[in-house]
């Protein structure tokens, strides 16, 4: 349905006319949807009309517009997933490109407040010239650097610098009637430091493990918080893409693949590597993106993935440890000596080999190559992504749910690239993430149907396993799949959205509508 005039003119009012547009060219290049869960349908459903807010009063126009004309509204940031999109017609984009600052980077407290249309690689350049870094979106350094932002926020650098929700501070919240609320510590000080109290606190309902994907508001500005970064306040970067590498590894910086004979024997190494506390990162990786982050195409990828594969002994994960003094580089490899020799570990020579490791280790802290690992072998990907819990609890699920995989790629139907899931340690093993990628081939109704039940098979092992609910539960078919068996948070979760959103403006298809 168009836009009434009248609407289309008070919308216009709010951005001014450069900044909306009901033109179908624009519409229907927002409604293409390849990437991230791509489907032989190209267009998604098209918005009404894309609106450009430039700041929160804006934002808080146009919500409070589409509360009084009975429709719904649909932020976003950098847009990288399906999630972003309308699952029906009636809605209104808000596209935060016009909301692109970095308000305030705090050296003493270790926070940085972004808007949402400041993207990783944006914040990680600034905060290393301050000795701070932040954790990344496992999604890449193109995203959005708002910890509201991203689906979870898990990221490779969440073994030493935690992920979305242990990291967020201060929230300025535009609610899905548009009210604005500040949380924390903004709201009774105006200071970012804290998300919660005095009091109640409300960032428990903004977000849990994961984000309500646009069901639940927009959200103006953030706080994270940030760490320590030993490294130098900039990359010595050379070459061209995509081979850009620093002309020389910075001292007490190492890179490691390390594989080891099962499953069973990496998840022991892997916590040994966080009670010493050595990992800057470490993400579990299959051979099969570790080949995807160094190749510059498929051909070199496939062959690359084939060497790598017969050099491993079994499942490995990537290791970054930097040191912050000579000492304490001496420390950690020496340590990591002792747990490679322990759980009878091996490294993968081409990764710290001098003329790799340096491409390897940029790749890796600046988050770059995940389009590749993802995308570019077919077009598109999908996954099951396990929740967040003790890591021996998400390696089991994940590596459970694998095992069905080789089924689809005996059939041809899936990216022959291993059933090896990817596992990683959080906050030094405190928890842990897993995640299977499903590389199908879009355009092929049989592959991505493949690519769906894989996904619900997983869904049903984390049920009937009892691992608890994972990551990708969208929509009210899924959550309420999951209610019963996870003391029926759907009933707690439908009166937040009807609380906080009675006209059911906020679009709820990938979060959980309020119905009965």
């Amino acid at each position: 349905m168009a836009l009434k005039k009248d609407i289309y003119r008070a919308l216009e009012d709010v951005v001014g006319p450069e900044n909306i547009s009901e033109d179908p060219v624009i519409l229907y290049a927002y409604a293409w949807r390849s990437g991230l869960v791509a489907t032989p349908q190209l267009f998604v459903p098209a918005f009404e009309a894309v609106t450009l807010p430039g700041n929160t009063a804006e934002v808080q126009a146009i919500v409070r517009l589409c509360n009084r004309h009975g429709l719904q509204f649909k932020a976003s940031s950098t847009g990288w997933g399906g999630y972003c999109d309308p699952t029906g017609p009636g809605v209104v984009k808000l596209d935060l490109r016009r909301m692109d600052r970095v308000i305030e980077i705090n050296e003493k407290n270790m926070y940085a407040v972004v808007e949402p249309y400041v993207i990783f690689a944006q914040l990680q350049g600034e905060l290393m010239k301050h000795g701070l870094v932040c954790n990344i979106t496992g999604a890449g350094s193109n995203c959005s650097a708002m910890p509201l932002a991203a689906h979870q926020g898990i990221g490779h650098m969440s073994q030493s610098a935690s992920y979305g929700d242990r990291n967020l501070l201060g929230v300025e919240w535009v609610a899905p009637d548009g009210e604005i609320v500040r949380l924390g510590a903004l709201a009774a000080s105006g200071d970012w430091f804290c998300g919660d109290g005095p009091g109640p606190s409300l960032r428990g309902i903004i977000r849990g493990n994961t984000v309500p994907l646009g069901g639940l508001g927009v959200y103006t500005k953030a706080a994270q918080k940030v760490y320590h970064w030993a490294g130098p306040a900039t990359f010595p970067i050379e070459g061209v893409s995509p081979d850009y590498a620093p002309s020389e590894i910075p001292p007490h910086f190492a890179v490691r693949y390390l594989h080891f004979p099962s499953s069973d024997i990496m998840t022991q190494a892997v916590r040994k590597v966080g009670e010493c506390e050595i990992g800057f990162i470490l993400m579990g990786f299959n051979p099969a993106m570790v080949s995807a982050n160094k190749a510059r195409s498929n051909q070199e990828d496939l062959a690359l993935l084939k060497q790598y594969t017969a050099q491993v002994q079994g499942p490995g994960f990537l290791l970054i440890i930097i040191g912050n003094s000579p000492d304490d580089f001496d420390y950690k490899m020496e340590a990591l000596k002792v747990i490679v020799e322990q759980f009878r570990g091996r490294s993968l020579r081409d990764v710290e080999d001098p003329a790799s490791a340096g491409g390897f280790l940029w790749r890796f802290i600046r988050v770059t190559g995940s389009l590749r690992e993802t995308c570019r072998a077919t077009g598109c990907f999908g996954g099951e992504v396990g929740g967040t819990d003790v890591f021996g609890l998400m390696s089991a699920y994940i590596h459970r749910a694998s095992r069905v995989k080789q089924r689809y790629i005996d059939k041809g139907l899936l990216h022959n690239d291993g059933t090896d899931p990817f596992v990683q340690s959080i906050e030094h093993g405190h928890q842990g993430h897993g995640e299977m990628l499903i590389r199908y081939f879009p355009a092929n109704p049989e592959s991505a149907q493949a690519g769906f039940e894989l996904f619900m098979e997983a869904n049903r092992t984390a049920v009937e396993g009892k691992f608890g609910v994972p990551a990708h539960v969208w929509s009210d078919a899924i959550h309420d799949m999951y209610g019963p068996y996870a003391g029926n948070y759907t009933k707690w979760l439908r009166k937040i959205k009807k609380t906080f959103d009675p006209n059911a403006a906020s679009e709820p298809g990938h979060y959980i509508s309020a119905k009965d």
